[in-house]
């Protein structure tokens, strides 16, 4: 990687890390979700080392002395080494975040990251974040239906059909387990604990979900690869087979398929997290409930999911008539 900075900028002397008071440690810890911790890390390291230190070099008087231009110079660095505008983003947003931390703290007066000083990306929103209409689904569905591995196939099947009904997280179904899963009375019951928040939650499995999940565990029997652990594994012919799959792999598998039924490249394991709102939404649930479901702790949240569907579905420009 590249760590030359813009002249302008210059470069840091590193000082001894704090050790009763790590400013660095401090904003991790405070993450309830571990995978949010592991995110904040990844993308601090990767600033930091993009002034030259590791992140043990790190002090309080090294982060009160980053300015607006290394974040600048970093975003610059990103874009020539070609990350995509939703990952630099989200890397500027992980920055914002530690140095509003030290605002809040008394450490810094003004946030070095923040958007009025450092501009982000304008993402294209052809797909992003919008729900998958019937017609796509349809067509994801098909492609996985012609799949000729049968553990493959019922595998990503049992996939789908969570996204589409559960409305998971793409991490929250990587860390799936069998165990997981359990019947409460009459209902069956997934238990998450590997979620955004940290904290552990449930959702209600519908029956067909439970269906494709079962044909997925006789095909995995068959293979004799095991039915407890983690869920969804590796089906490669190599070393990784059988080994848990990644949050980047459950979107890999998504994307693969819309490739294979000519749709956009931009379509996302997170969309079905949006269409699972829109679908039970325009089929009569209540707001609250999708809320619920989706285990929003906003209904704003909730309601913006939707609420790019209900835009078009009833737009002024259906009231226009012009002519005879």
């Amino acid at each position: 990687m590249n760590t030359t900075l813009n002249p302008v900028v210059r470069r840091l002397t590193p000082t001894p890390a704090l050790v009763a008071d790590d400013p660095l440690e401090q904003f991790l810890s405070g993450q309830l979700s571990e995978r949010t911790r592991r995110a904040y890390y990844a993308d601090l390291q990767h600033f930091f080392a993009s002034i030259g230190l590791e992140l043990n070099e790190v002090s309080l008087a090294v982060l009160q002395s980053i300015t607006f231009e290394h974040v600048v110079a970093f975003r610059n660095q990103l874009a020539s080494e070609g990350y995509k505008r939703s990952s630099i983003n989200r890397k500027l947003s992980s920055l914002k975040s530690l140095f509003k931390m030290l605002v809040a703290l008394g450490h810094i007066e003004k946030n070095p990251a923040d958007s009025t000083l450092v501009r982000g990306y304008k993402v294209d929103e052809t797909l992003a974040g919008k729900a998958l209409s019937n017609q796509v689904l349809n067509k994801i569905q098909q492609a996985i239906a012609e799949e000729k591995d049968d553990l493959v196939r019922t595998r990503d099947t049992a996939m789908f059909h969570l996204l589409t009904f559960g409305g998971l997280r793409r991490s929250e179904v990587a860390g799936v387990a069998w165990e997981d899963i359990s019947l409460e009375g009459v209902f069956h019951i997934l238990h998450l604990s590997e979620t955004k928040s940290g904290v552990a939650q449930e959702i209600k499995l519908q029956n067909i979900v439970l269906h494709h999940l079962e044909l997925y565990k006789q095909q995995l029997q068959i293979a004799g690869l095991p039915t407890t652990g983690k869920v969804f594994i590796s089906l490669s012919r190599n070393q990784s087979r059988g080994q848990p799959l990644t949050d980047q792999s459950v979107n890999h598998v998504v994307k693969k398929y819309a490739l294979r039924a000519g749709l956009p490249q931009n379509v996302t394991a997170h969309m079905f997290r949006h269409t699972c709102c829109t679908l039970a939404i325009e089929g009569g649930a209540k707001p609250q409930q999708v809320q619920a479901h989706l285990r929003h702790k906003d209904l704003k949240t909730t309601m913006r999911y939707y609420e790019n569907r209900e835009r078009l579905l009833d737009n002024a420009s259906d009231y226009i008539k012009i002519g005879s």
